[in-house]
């Protein structure tokens, strides 16, 4: 939706050396398919690891010492130096002990897998993990791990705490009481809570499946009234609490529970005509929004039996009014505004739908609400929230975010009298999004997740 604009990307190279010994119990199940591993050896009743491997994991170089029987590791900006026989280790300047000490098997050091616990979590290295099972050290995603919620019921409010390696970056990608879901950076390490307090107001977990991250789903009971995120100190936990008390965040106002109508869906493709949206080299915004619109309306029609209006079906230019006049004659139960976003000289990238910011009235639940017709759409704020969340829960489902959900009125809800959202569905000054939507399968992926968003808010079970 904004003028022509140049990319300007910037990679960064982040690992850390973690001490995953620790917290080996929160692994189960988290092996990444290709991560690098090795295997771990007992010497003399010792887990231990060898020197090569370690090596090969720190993605370093050795140095062998004969006439001291040292071995030196250089990796990534550290300097690991082991001798025969000694359960001391130089980690660059600053001495460690182990409980054992490094022995020579078959001519190669083996190295007591305990040292994993002392190594630096820093942003030089690599994050390395022992398995759960005690068999294998492998290097972990840059990203960490996201361990399971530990859910403590108190007498005013539930405490649900999760140790991530990037809790600081964890967003609330849905707000609805039934539904409320929290995505986080990392690889999914042991599975969901055994069992929940009886009558507690957690009612339900699970773990959804999210690109790129973990999502998890919290059903919460009728008396929580609100929310709050906080990280800890460490940075590599959080603090999701429920509760009715002040000073908490509200949930979505989406109305009594059962199934939403989802008779007419009006389609608007952003821009058109002399209106082009965002260039870049090849590929213009205006196009590829009535491209995905035409093969969202397929898939709507095939999933959800909905008729599909679109707002334009060809390159022509069309005002707010004209749009807003074609979903209101068509009755529209939903509105969806499809764009691109761009942005000059940053690395944003991924989608953002855009919804009217939540009114304490809606009619999906109250009955009718007097306000500017302008402004109509505000009147669905609850509605169009729930379908923000869902909308973007979705992409993030099937791996095409990172995705958020701002409240303000976007000019295409202008004057629009139904639930909607604007979805800015990637980030076209971002290399990555700008090859994956274009991509032969791009857009039809797009479309299918924005369905599967649409239908779930439809089904609103």
């Amino acid at each position: 939706m904004r003028p022509r604009a140049v990319m300007a990307a910037a990679f960064l190279v982040a690992c850390a050396l973690v001490a995953a010994a620790g917290r080996s119990a929160h692994a189960a199940g988290a092996a990444t398919a290709g991560a690098p591993v090795a295997p771990v050896v007992q010497v003399g009743g010792v887990p231990c690891v060898g020197a090569d491997d370690l090596a090969r994991l720190l993605d370093g170089v050795q140095y062998w010492r004969a006439e001291t029987r040292r071995l030196v590791i250089r990796a990534q900006g550290h300097s690991l130096t082991f001798t025969d026989g000694a359960p001391i280790v130089l980690l660059d300047d600053r001495t460690l002990r182990l409980e054992a000490p490094v022995r020579s098997l078959g001519g190669e050091l083996q190295v007591p897998v305990a040292l994993l616990a002392q190594l630096p979590h820093d942003s030089a290295s690599v994050h390395l993990l022992l398995e759960a099972n005690g068999t294998r050290v492998r290097v972990a995603p840059a990203a960490g791990y996201v361990g399971p919620p530990r859910i403590a019921e108190g007498a005013d409010e539930t405490r649900v705490t999760l140790v991530a390696g990037r809790a600081a970056q964890a967003r609330v990608v849905s707000r609805d009481r039934e539904h409320f879901r929290l995505w986080l950076p990392g690889a999914p390490a042991g599975g969901s809570p055994d069992s929940l307090a009886a009558g507690g107001r957690v009612r339900g977990v699970r773990r959804l499946p999210a690109g790129e991250g973990v999502t998890w789903e919290f059903a919460l009971a009728p008396q929580v009234t609100g929310w709050s995120l906080a990280t800890a100190p460490s940075q590599d936990a959080l603090a999701l609490v429920f509760g009715s008390g002040a000073g908490l965040e509200r949930f979505s106002a989406s109305g009594p529970s059962g199934p939403r109508s989802l008779r007419v869906v009006v389609i608007d493709p952003g821009h058109g005509g002399d209106d082009t949206g965002v260039t870049v080299p090849g590929v213009a915004e205006k196009d590829l929004t009535l491209q995905l619109a035409r093969l969202l309306a397929a898939e709507l029609e095939h999933r959800a039996g909905a008729r599909v209006v679109l707002t334009r079906d060809s390159d022509r230019p069309l005002a707010q009014p004209e749009r807003a006049e074609i979903a209101n004659r068509a009755r529209a139960d939903l509105v969806v505004s499809l764009h691109f976003d761009g942005a000059a000289l940053t690395t944003a990238h991924g989608a953002t739908a855009w919804c009217p910011p939540v009114a304490d009235t809606d009619p999906d639940a109250e009955g009718q609400l007097l306000v500017p017709w302008r402004d109509v759409a505000g009147r669905w704020s609850g509605s169009s929230r729930a379908l923000a969340d869902a909308v973007a829960g979705a992409l993030e489902a099937r791996g095409l975010g990172p995705s958020r959900v701002r409240e303000r009125t976007p000019v295409a809800l202008l004057g629009v009298n139904a639930p909607g959202i604007a979805l800015e569905c990637a980030t076209l000054t971002s290399a990555p999004d700008l090859v994956r939507v274009t991509a032969p399968e791009g857009l039809r992926d797009l479309a299918q997740a924005i369905a599967d968003g649409i239908v779930a808010w439809a089904r609103h079970d």
